[in-house]
């Protein structure tokens, strides 16, 4: 199995208890939340949070690299895209203020923009790539939003159900240090989740 330096896990239960190592952030709607682990040197810091679900929280990690979190899980709050859009509204001036990873389960791609909706996931995405931040999966396989090749996620577990609805955005800075991404899809994973860990290797 992995053994991230941070890894971010949308729909965990509670943990024991929490550390500077390991921090939650539970729903409004059910017994699971975020959570966020560090390892290897690394430590986590809330940081205040806005008056909204818990659906994109605020963190800092210190150690070999520091930089701001925004871990993602998004639940219909009012919906899926106008959770994200709130959320990166709420902690803007966070995107501003050094490095910054924005990073989980967002339940969404620019793909299911509808031209009739409002608030829709490319202006969110815009609102990411403007502050200086890029996909690293994208980045990596020099893909579009919509044109993946590698799913993060099959619908009720149905490998004809795929969906990639999970991100990692990384500062372009991090791309042009080197980088590394891969989509752990194999049979264990399958076994354990309807979801698949994203893994991204950037230099220190």
């Amino acid at each position: 199995m992995l053994s991230p330096d941070i890894a971010v896990l949308p729909e965990a239960i509670c943990p024991a208890k929490e550390s500077n190592q390991v921090l939650w952030f539970p729903t409004e709607t059910s017994r699971l939340g975020i959570q966020v682990r560090a390892g290897n040197g690394y430590r986590l810091r809330r940081l205040r949070t806005a008056n909204l679900p818990n659906c994109v929280v605020p963190i800092r990690v210190t150690g070999p690299m520091t930089f701001n979190l925004l871990a993602v899980w998004t639940w219909p709050a009012p919906s899926y895209v106008k959770a994200f859009a709130n959320g990166l509204s709420a902690y803007s001036a966070l995107l501003g203020k050094g490095d910054t990873v924005v990073a989980g389960d967002f339940n969404g791609n620019p793909v299911f923009d509808k031209p009739r909706r409002k608030i829709k996931w490319s202006d969110s995405f815009s609102r990411l790539a403007d502050a200086g931040l890029v996909s690293a999966y994208h980045h990596a396989n020099q893909a579009d939003f919509g044109r993946e090749k590698h799913p993060t996620h099959h619908f009720l577990r149905r490998p004809e159900r795929p969906f990639h609805i999970d991100f990692c955005f990384v500062p372009q800075r991090w791309t042009e240090q080197g980088l590394r991404v891969a989509i752990e899809a194999g049979p264990e994973w399958r076994a354990l989740s309807d979801h698949f860990p994203i893994v991204v290797t950037a230099a220190a």
